[in-house]
């Protein structure tokens, strides 16, 4: 009885995780489709399709509407992001333009400051290099690890290796002490990804790392991986999570949370305003455009004639089927920490596929079922945050990390 009391076993459960605001407080810009690498698993297969920027007017027009929403929520700070479908700074004079813009909205000293996010290859010049170092608040990179995995799975364009100008421009981050986070994919084979986290941590500052897998063998395409796939990439991740524990690091993947909490999966659908290039608003980054399988349940309006005009009752309806799925997970041990899941990666086509299951969400159970078993022996027996906050998930600390990866 003195044991459970001194852990706290017997104390009441914490208050559960609030529902997500339904005011927007973010806004994501997703530039263009075009980009400088040719990934050999890229979800929106950029370069691939015809080309489309989004238009300065729309993006002035989204950036009026998030200020008008923070001011009347009396917001003190919202984020503006520039994201995928292809990479931001291809479109650069855009990026420039639209960064200028949403800093002109907000005097010295006055609210809402906005705070600019930038998820990007690394693959600058050296004017671009020095122009983000000097305008961008968040970088986020998304890289694969050491060289040969780079490379391969990240080559440029015109097919000839990336690996060394995004190196030189963690270099010149680290080198700066600029703040930054790694974005990783991880594809077979899978035995690579501990020996490209060790890359990693030996090799640049960054302190916050999240991988997630491509089971695609194919641009612009998911699949869902047969047993023997999903248990190679779990097995490869907790040896990965382990080495970069090693070093002080955070390995984090998106659908095992353990020691977290939450009410939703992904607050994006609720409180991000997500602007494609072709002007839609959409529920998710990855939502780039009409061709996407779930295009059609993710669209909540557009901007036309400077006027961003949201289609609530679509948007309330996505909402449903957010609640509809997570609920159909009340049995799974999960429930608290996956919370449905994301619906990109678990929605299946078809009228009921928001609550189909597939094999992610057993790579998930497992993945979870291991982290908890390994904070629990990190724990001498028993894990608990008040005792040991920063032990067990690897999961973002803070809510840098978080918006930034989009979790």
């Amino acid at each position: 009885a003195a044991f459970l009391r001194e852990i706290g076993y017997l104390e009441p459960d914490p208050p559960l995780p609030p529902s997500p605001a339904a005011n927007y407080r973010s806004l994501a810009l997703l530039l263009t489709n075009r980009c400088s690498l040719r990934c050999t698993y890229c979800y929106a297969a950029a370069g691939d399709l015809p080309a489309q920027e989004l238009s300065e007017e729309h993006g002035r027009s989204a950036i009026d509407f998030l200020f008008e929403q923070a001011a009347a929520g009396g917001l003190d700070e919202v984020v503006i992001s520039f994201h995928g479908g292809g990479e931001p700074t291809f479109a650069w004079r855009l990026l420039q333009n639209l960064t200028r813009y949403a800093r002109a909205k907000t005097p010295p000293g006055g609210r809402p400051r906005p705070v600019i996010s930038l998820t990007t290859n690394g693959v600058w010049s050296a004017s671009q290099r020095e122009w983000i170092f000097a305008n961008i608040d968040r970088i986020g990179i998304s890289m694969d690890g050491s060289p040969g995995t780079q490379d391969r799975q990240r080559p440029l364009r015109s097919g000839g290796p990336s690996s060394p100008v995004v190196m030189r421009s963690l270099a010149e981050m680290d080198a700066r002490g600029i703040r930054y986070g790694i974005r990783m994919t991880a594809a077979a084979p899978w035995e690579r990804l501990p020996e490209d986290v060790a890359f990693i941590c030996r090799e640049t500052g960054a302190q916050a790392l999240q991988v997630e897998p491509a089971f695609n063998t194919q641009r612009g395409q998911h699949r869902d991986p047969p047993e023997s796939e999903w248990r190679a990439f779990a097995e490869a991740f907790l040896e990965a999570r382990r080495i970069a524990r090693s070093h002080q690091r955070r390995l984090h993947y998106s659908g095992a949370r353990a020691g977290q909490a939450a009410a939703v999966f992904c607050t994006a659908p609720f409180d991000a305003l997500v602007v494609s290039p072709g002007g839609r608003l959409v529920a998710c980054y990855e939502i780039t455009s009409e061709a996407h399988p779930l295009a059609a349940i993710s669209n909540f309006g557009a901007v036309n004639g400077g006027v961003v005009r949201v289609d609530q009752e679509a948007r309330a309806r996505f909402h449903r089927l957010l609640a509809e799925r997570r609920a159909s997970c009340a049995d799974c041990f999960c429930f608290w920490s996956c919370a449905g899941d994301c619906y990109v990666q678990a929605f299946a086509d078809g009228e009921q596929g928001h609550l189909k299951k597939s094999t992610r969400c057993d790579l998930n159970r497992y993945i979870t079922e291991q982290i908890l078993l390994d904070m629990i022996s990190q724990g001498d027996g028993y894990w608990s945050a008040r005792r040991s906050p920063d032990l067990g998930a690897g999961a973002p600390a803070d809510g840098w990390e978080e918006e930034l990866y989009g979790d």
